[in-house]
C-alpha cells in the first residue's frame, strides 16, 4: 500500500514517519528498589503504551503534525488495546505489522524521586525489517525519525528519505552504547543525531566530531535534568534548560517527547534554537505524566515554555566541544 501524499488526509500538516518499537510499559512506583531475594509492595501501578517510536508518534501528534507509526507489534490482546488508545489520539497505525509473537515489554521501577530502573524484553520488535517500511511513505515524509532501530535499517532508509527532501533523525538508544563506530558510519544518512548523556559519553568527543564532519547537521545531547546541548556541523553550540514547575513523576519517554517537539518545531520554523526551546519544555512536561507517553496539557506546556531558557553560544573551537557534551 502506498503512502498518502502530503495533505491528502492531513490538511497539509507536515508528515512524520516514526520507525521503531512498540512496547507494553509496566510501571511500578516503589519507595525503594528491592535487593536480592527481597519482596516489596508497589505504591502504584501503571500499564502504558510505550516504545521510543510510539512515544515519539504520540508527542508529535499532540504538537499538531500528522504521524505514521511503523513498527512490529504482538497480536496479544493487551498490545492491540494499547494501540487502539494511540490511534484514538490521532496516530496513524496502519503500518504497524502484527505478528504472532510475545509482546515487547519494559518493566520500569520508579522511585519517589523519579529515578528509574528498567528491564526490557524486545519480543515482537525483533521482527521489524527494512521491507516493512513502505518507500512511498518515506518519500512523502517531512521527517523520518528512527528510534532505537538497528543501524542497517538507518542505512537502508536514510539515503532514500534524504534524497526526497525529508529530514532524517536517529535516536539510536542502546546501539550508541554497543556499536558507537557504526553510528558514525551512518553520518551521511542522517541530519540529526540524538544522544543522552551516557550515550554521548560512550560515543566520545572524537566520534561526535567525526559524525558532524561526515554529514550530520546537528548532534543533540539530552542531559536529563541538566537540560540539553545542540552542536551543529559549523561548531555552533546551543544550550538550554527547563526549570520544573511540578514534581517529577516519571521520566520514561521524556527523551522521545523532546525528539518529537524538536523535529516538529524545526520543520515549522527552521530555527534550531526555537526547536530546542520547544523540545526542552515538552521533555519537562512529559516527566509529570504517570505513563510513558506524553499527557498533553496545552496550558501547562505554555507555562513550561515560560520557565525554559535557551542560549546561542556561537561558534566554538573544536577543542572546546568536550566542555559542552
Amino acid at each position: 500500500m502506498s503512502g498518502l501524499k502530503r495533505g491528502e488526509k492531513h490538511s497539509l500538516r507536515p508528515v512524520h514517519v516514526s520507525v521503531g518499537n512498540v512496547n507494553v510499559d509496566i510501571l511500578f512506583y516503589v519507595d525503594k528498589i528491592p535487593g536480592p531475594d527481597e519482596s516489596i509492595y508497589a505504591r502504584d501501578l501503571n500499564i502504558s503504551p510505550g516504545g521510543a517510536a510510539l512515544n515519539y508518534a504520540v508527542a508529535a501528534t499532540y504538537y499538531g503534525h500528522y504521524v505514521y507509526l511503523v513498527a512490529s507489534a504482538s497480536n496479544h490482546v493487551l498490545v492491540q488495546k494499547l494501540l487502539e488508545e494511540v490511534k484514538e489520539i490521532g496516530v496513524d497505525t496502519r503500518y504497524v505489522k502484527v505478528v504472532d509473537e510475545q509482546p515487547g515489554v519494559v518493566a520500569v521501577f520508579v522511585t519517589e524521586k523519579g529515578e528509574r530502573h528498567m528491564v526490557k524484553f524486545r519480543g515482537a520488535n525483533e521482527f521489524l525489517t527494512l521491507n516493512d517500511i513502505p518507500r512511498n511513505l518515506v518519500k512523502d515524509a517531512s521527517v523520518v525519525h528512527l528510534a532505537s532501530v538497528a543501524p542497517d535499517i538507518v542505512e537502508g532508509l536514510g539515503t532514500v528519505a534524504k534524497s526526497h527532501g525529508a529530514i532524517v533523525t536517529y535516536d539510536p538508544g542502546l546501539y550508541a552504547l554497543e556499536v558507537p563506530e557504526e553510528i558514525v558510519k551512518l553520518s551521511s544518512k542522517i541530519n540529526v543525531l540524538y544522544l543522552n548523556k551516557s550515550e554521548a559519553r560512550r560515543m566520545g568527543v572524537s566520534n561526535v566530531l567525526q559524525a558532524l564532519h561526515r554529514g550530520v547537521d546537528m548532534v543533540v545531547v539530552k542531559r536529563g535534568g541538566e537540560g540539553a546541548i545542540v552542536v551543529t556541523g559549523g561548531m555552533r553550540v546551543l544550550r538550554g534548560y527547563s526549570e520544573p514547575i511540578r514534581r517529577v513523576v516519571n521520566a520514561t519517554g521524556a527523551g522521545d517527547a523532546f525528539d518529537a517537539f524538536f523535529n516538529a518545531a524545526y520543520v515549522d520554523w527552521g530555527d534550531p534554537l526555537k526547536a530546542l526551546l520547544y523540545a526542552l519544555a515538552a521533555g519537562a512536561l512529559k516527566t509529570y505524566c504517570r505513563g510513558s507517553t506524553l499527557c498533553w496539557d496545552r496550558h501547562l506546556f505554555a507555562k513550561q515554555l515560560e520557565k525554559t531558557i535557551v542560549e546561542d553560544q556561537g561558534r566554538v573551537d573544536e577543542s572546546r566541544i568536550g566542555d559542552f557534551i
